[in-house]
């Protein structure tokens, strides 16, 4: 339906076909608190076609605020049930499948051979499981797109997409690059929302639930999750629309890159050998 009113001011911008692409558009997204949630908006408002959204936590009043879906009215819901609400109200033309759960070892490449999806967006917080995430999409080839931690985090200037072996001050960041690089998935598999500012410690560890497990709290500010997730969004639509563009475009900053590696190693190499 490209003459709808939903896509009016997205068509002109992108034409017929642009919409038509987004429409084709298949996307699995986990994780819909503050960046998940803005991000999975941020799709369905642009005209994606279909998208699942798996998330197992209920809203909670520290939620609101950065969460989308956090109200008065919604605390102690599921996030995704309030989520799916809000998206099928904004795009009744959208599939939108909300999916309560987790991302369990052992089951993330069952769960990503479900639909043939086109994106995996990881929006979730916990090492462990976006670390399964990672690795699923991307032994099953799946274009992937991650958010890096927003918390402790102040200055929407130092927020960027990169690459996920570019990323500095984010110890998520680092866990996630240990992890792909004992699976040997280099640099160019997953892009990444980011910030390089040194962030503020979290909260020492404390007991969500009862039978949960341990987190450490960080700070958040309104407007920094929104905006990872925006970013995010951004990187998705603008692949859907055009991929041989984006393609085309990440393979030269990954050729620039290896580049500037070699110049430095080479830098480095000099160096030491003026020592001896």
């Amino acid at each position: 339906m490209l003459n709808a009113a939903l896509y009016e001011r997205t068509q002109i911008l992108l034409g017929n076909e642009g919409i038509r692409a987004l429409q084709r558009t298949n996307v699995f997204l986990a994780g819909v608190g503050g960046v998940g949630g803005h991000c999975a908006e941020a799709l369905v408002r642009a005209g994606v076609g279909r998208i699942t959204i798996m998330d197992h936590d209920v809203v909670s009043s520290t939620n609101k605020n950065r969460q989308l879906i956090a109200l008065d009215s919604t605390t102690g819901k599921s996030k995704v049930e309030e989520l799916a609400k809000r998206l099928r109200d904004i795009n009744s033309n959208c599939c939108i499948i909300a999916q309560d759960g987790l991302i369990m070892p052992g089951e993330v490449k069952e769960l990503l051979q479900r639909q043939k999806y086109d994106f995996v967006v990881d929006c979730i917080d916990s090492v462990e499981c976006k670390i399964e995430l990672l690795l699923g999409a991307a032994e099953l080839n799946i274009r992937v797109f991650s958010s890096c931690g927003a918390g402790g985090k102040m200055d929407p200037s130092l927020v960027q997409l990169g690459d996920l072996y570019d990323t500095e001050n984010d110890g998520l960041a680092r866990a996630c690059r240990q992890a792909l690089r004992q699976h040997n998935i280099k640099r160019g598999v997953v892009t990444v929302v980011h910030s390089k500012e040194k962030g503020l410690p979290p909260l020492a560890p404390q007991r969500q639930d009862a039978g949960g497990r341990d987190r450490s709290i960080n700070g958040t500010i309104s407007y920094m999750p929104p905006l990872f997730g925006l970013f995010l969004s951004s990187a998705v639509l603008r692949c859907a629309v055009d991929t041989d563009k984006w393609d085309k475009e990440k393979a030269k900053e990954l050729k620039k890159r290896q580049k500037d590696e070699e110049k430095l190693e080479k830098k480095k190499k000099r160096a030491r050998e003026e020592k001896k």
